[in-house]
């Protein structure tokens, strides 16, 4: 849909013309006509802008809105055939709103969206919950949402709207509500483990659900595992382009609108500065007065400089205001150890000298193990391990007590990186005795499909992707207990310093804008199971936290940054999920998937994955699912042991299909031409991406108990949050 995401800011003039109306709402139900007994063009209460009065008709009948978009309503267009109302936000704070209403689709319109945003005084956005309703049934569907305001944001006012997607055909709108649901609403009644599941709740978006298929999950509260390391969530930053536009340069400071959306995110770790721009970068020469840091290489190979004003001391100040860890990597190919230990120090004395600056531990090198790497230096093992024996002495005499990495990998079958066979086992064998943990990039897929590959055939490749990860860190786990000294393997943990759903690179490629997708979201969820599920692992930092392209949790959209579907996935395990992990098994149906990119073709993929944890007072227990299914819901019949839950909720991340996105654009640069993206069906999700697309928020769960069922549709992640009794 075209730009729903700035609709509030668009019609936000015209719909003050009934703000005094809304705000007389009752207490209970903060809609103005929500039920549509008041009919007319528009209806009482609501606001219709006259710029689209050419694209479409109102009508409202039997309690039921109809939007009748025309060929006008274009999927390009700024303001699509909608209504809208202001709501009074003054006694708002803190408060969670229900947003209900009851969708339906009238072909060939394509969708239709109740949104609702909650604003500052100022008209910048606190929070927003979307409905989308896009299967043509003849009954319309409920739906419903939360909507958080964190009790320090004081919303000035509240946006709520009705659209209509598409070119003809109806969208279909009744019972609209936004209530209090902040502790007025009685608890979901608990179920004892004697009576049957219930049928779950409709979930909260018009995905696909197909038939359907049965699995069954269990999890073992009692049965507690490790504690999940807090570092496994973080993110990368590159220090070139203003840390890809996270320093404002023309402001000298923080992008405002980027560290809103970082904090939000709740990164637990930054690796900071590269990728492969690590191993060229001189620390000395970013920081300082930033007027006066001089330009140094920026992109090896092609001639670019410019100064670093987002360095060390930029990056150390972010990372203390989301509340992230550190993880330096040492300039171990254009420079050499004193280099390395002079930036320790520096580190260290901004640590003793503001409180509260991140910890940070330090990685030696990038990809020195690949001949054709971007900095422009490859080693050998040998060499390698020769110079990390050189910076681990410097650095430790710098701070005796620096965690220090070495890098390497163990190659997929399909797909040689590391171009030296044996280079795990020299590296570990030569400095096992100094490192602390072992660097690996073994978490991106599917990586190069055939434009012309089928869209299923590539996505099921991207689901099965995690097992093969898998694999390879139990290969490489047992590489260091075999290799390692003894006495200091049990000592040597794995980081996964970059990772992430990555198509293609070459810009012509018909796959490379789809990293962004619902689809990539679901390999995201399954990944961080993955690196839980491993003891081995400790540290994980995905590629990246931002970029105006293809790859970044966040992306540009209209001149604005706004968070890709990959966003909402780190958020499940960053915002809803526990920090002790505990048993939980899950019996699923399974498919075979093709070989795509570097994936090999796997027999057996379960359609089905979870995992679990509680909290840290052991009052809630979060159930992590994971559907991969291509067209099918999951019918999960959920077994709980070791925890009685009274009451709970659903944080849902779903969309119309595995291409489904939230419009984030790639950019326009001289010389570049991308590739026309693929979608995955004549509907056409990956065309229309726009944050009406995705759909992320929390919902009551109707019935909990000790076994309770919930439907997960398609290519969908859910955190079921339960509360004990």
């Amino acid at each position: 849909m075209a730009r729903i995401d700035g609709l509030a800011r668009r019609m936000r003039r015209a719909w003050f013309m009934v703000f005094l109306a809304a705000s007389c709402a009752t207490a209970q139900e903060l809609a103005v006509n929500g039920d549509f007994a008041r009919g007319g063009d528009p209806p009482q209460g609501w606001v219709r802008e006259r710029d689209t009065a050419n694209k479409g008709s109102v009508r409202v009948q039997d309690g039921v809105l109809e939007l009748a978009p025309n060929n006008r309503n274009t999927p390009g267009s700024p303001k699509p055939l909608g209504l809208g109302q202001a709501i009074d936000g003054a006694a708002l704070a803190g408060k969670n709103l229900l947003v209900s209403a009851r969708l339906g689709v009238r072909s060939p319109a394509t969708g239709a969206v109740v949104g609702l945003h909650a604003l500052r005084a100022d008209g910048s956005e606190i929070a927003k919950v979307q409905l989308r309703g896009s299967r043509a049934e003849a009954a319309l569907e409920a739906q419903e949402a939360t909507l958080s305001i964190p009790p320090g944001e004081r919303p000035k006012l509240l946006i709520l709207y009705a659209v209509a997607e598409g070119e003809g055909g109806k969208a279909l709108f009744s019972g609209i509500s936004v209530r209090d649901a902040g502790g007025a609403q009685p608890g979901p009644a608990a179920r004892g483990a004697d009576r049957p599941p219930a049928r779950a709740a409709a979930p909260t978006s018009g995905a696909t659900g197909g038939a359907g298929f049965t699995a069954r999950v269990s999890v073992d509260a009692a049965a507690r595992g490790r504690q999940i390391p807090r570092a496994l969530y973080g993110v990368n930053i590159e220090w070139w382009r203003n840390a890809n536009g996270l320093w404002d340069e023309g402001a000298d400071r923080m992008n405002p609108e980027l560290l809103a959306l970082s904090k939000s995110l709740g990164p637990t770790m930054i690796r900071f500065p590269g990728g492969f721009l690590g191993d060229t970068y001189n620390w000395r020469q970013g920081v300082g007065p930033r007027r006066n840091r001089p330009a140094q290489v920026s992109n090896p190979g092609s001639g670019e400089k410019a100064p670093a004003l987002f360095g060390t001391d930029e990056v150390m100040q972010f990372s203390q205001e989301v509340g992230a860890d550190l993880m330096m990597t040492a300039n171990a190919g254009t420079g050499d150890a004193r280099l390395a230990a002079d930036w320790v120090r520096y580190v260290a004395d901004v640590q003793r000298r503001r409180p509260g600056s991140p910890n940070a531990v330090w990685e030696i090198g990038n990809e020195l193990y690949h001949k054709g790497d971007a900095s422009g230096v490859t080693l050998t093992p040998e060499k390698y391990s020769e110079r990390l024996r050189q910076f681990a002495s410097e650095m430790r005499a710098a701070d005796p007590a620096a965690r220090l990495g070495a890098i390497g990998l163990e190659n997929f079958p399909t797909f040689p990186f590391n171009s030296y066979r044996d280079w795990n086992a020299i590296v570990l064998q030569r400095t096992g005795d100094l490192i602390d943990f072992f660097s690996v990039h073994n978490g991106y897929a599917p990586v190069g499909p055939d434009d012309g590959a089928k869209p299923r055939d590539v996505y099921e490749a991207l689901w099965a992707a995690p097992l093969m990860v898998a694999d390879n860190l139990r290969i490489t786990a047992d590489q260091i207990r075999k290799h390692a000294p003894p006495g200091r393997a049990d000592r040597i943990s794995i980081a996964v310093t970059e990772w992430a759903p990555l198509f293609h690179i070459a810009p012509t490629s018909a796959w490379i804008d789809h990293s962004k997708t619902l689809g990539s979201a679901v390999f995201i969820a399954d990944m961080f199971r993955v690196f839980i599920d491993n003891p081995r692992v400790e540290m994980a930092t995905f590629f990246k936290l931002n970029e105006p392209s293809f790859l970044g949790l966040m992306g540009v959209r209209g001149g604005k940054w706004i968070p890709n579907a990959s966003f909402y996935a780190f958020q499940i395990f960053t915002r809803h999920f526990g920090t002790t992990a505990v048993s939980a098994r899950a019996q699923a149906p399974t498919f075979d998937s093709p070989r795509a990119g570097i994936v090999t073709a796997m027999k057996g993929v379960p359609l089905l994955e979870t995992t679990a944890s509680l909290s840290a007072d052991g009052r809630s227990l979060y159930v992590v699912l994971i559907n991969k299914s291509w067209d099918q819901a999951a019918q999960v019949e959920l077994a709980i042991n070791g925890f009685e839950p009274a009451s709970g909720s659903a944080w849902l991340l779903t969309g119309a299909r595995p291409d489904s996105n939230t419009g984030s654009e790639l950019p326009r640069v001289p010389g570049i031409r991308w590739g026309r993206q693929v979608n995955v069906d004549a509907s056409r999700e990956f065309d229309k991406g726009s944050p009406s697309q995705i759909s992320f928020g929390s919902s009551p769960l109707a019935e909990v108990g000790r076994q309770m069922v919930y439907r997960l549709p398609a290519h969908s992640v859910v955190s079921l949050e339960l509360r004990r009794r």
